[in-house]
């Protein structure tokens, strides 16, 4: 064991530097350990597919149609001998770019929002106020759902609809920290060192309000994927022949009977992997690394 050790910390890795990593990994508990590895290969598979999927996903068997998981199909096949396995491993891309790229012009809409509402004056601050408030009142499906109205059905429409129903609730927390960090001490005392209102916002109120909003991010990666997936489950989204686990799902339906893995390993595809993001997120929230 001594000669496995050695090698380790002439190579540039500290005693100090072990002993924190593994208290890195004590802190994120179990669940959030076996969230980080369900994460982490949902990441290979959405990079390398093939490796993790072998057969092609697109690939039309009609000889084989129906089949039920067994050997050389371990989650059966679909109406068109189709493999099941393969086409759950190819939509993992599919579902984390969603989710991701949804969050992400959900958080920045909202950023915008919560900034200029949290800096603009009564009047400004009270438009915005309102028109995030109607807007988080309604279901977030039917935002999306008019946002697709508007712009269409495809992957692209469904990220922005999903987007877009999710800033509002960024928004509201980003001008209550906004609002918040205008009145602490810290700006208080930049104000009175006659610091100009521009460097002021940059180097105290953004940071304040910023880096919460990508601890809530985290969270919001599951919801989004969640949604995109219920998108698609109702045609709207990402069109098929390309494998995505809402649209599986809701191809899997007249097969309830006959055929249930069709939809069974979807389904827990976006359960196991929204889940996994949002208890990862919530344990590194724990541990301090997002604050």
């Amino acid at each position: 064991m001594s000669g496995i050790a050695e090698p380790s910390l002439q190579a540039g890795t500290s005693a100090a530097d072990v002993s924190v990593g593994r208290g890195r990994r004590r802190a994120l508990g179990v669940a959030g350990t076996v969230a980080a590895a369900v994460v982490a290969v949902s990441v290979l598979a959405a990079i390398w597919p093939q490796g993790l999927g072998g057969a092609a996903p697109l690939a039309v068997h009609p000889a084989e149609a129906l089949l039920p998981p067994g050997p050389g199909h371990p989650f059966g096949t679909d109406e068109s001998g189709r493999d099941v396995l393969a086409r759950v491993v190819a939509g993992t891309r599919a579902s984390l770019v969603v989710g991701v790229v949804a969050t992400l012009v959900g958080g920045g809409v909202g950023v915008l929002l919560g900034v200029v509402a949290g800096l603009g004056g009564r009047v400004l601050d009270a438009v915005i106020g309102r028109v995030t408030e109607v807007a988080f009142a309604l279901p977030l499906l039917l935002v999306a759902l008019v946002v697709i109205a508007v712009t269409g059905p495809g992957p692209v429409p469904a990220m922005l609809a999903v987007g877009f129903a999710t800033a509002p609730g960024y928004a509201r927390i980003v001008r209550g920290l906004v609002r918040a960090a205008r009145s602490s001490q810290v700006v208080e005392t930049a104000v009175l060192q006659g610091r100009s209102p521009a460097r002021i916002v940059v180097r105290h109120v953004l940071p304040a309000a910023l880096w919460p909003v990508v601890a809530v991010g985290t969270l919001g990666i599951g919801q989004a994927i969640v949604w995109a997936s219920a998108l698609s489950y109702l045609g709207v989204g990402t069109p098929p022949p390309a494998p995505e686990w809402g649209a599986m799902l809701a191809d899997g339906r007249t097969y309830l009977q006959t055929a249930p893995w069709m939809s069974t390993f979807p389904g827990l595809a976006i359960v196991v992997l929204a889940a996994a993001v949002t208890v990862l997120g919530r344990a590194l929230r724990r541990t301090g690394a997002l604050r």
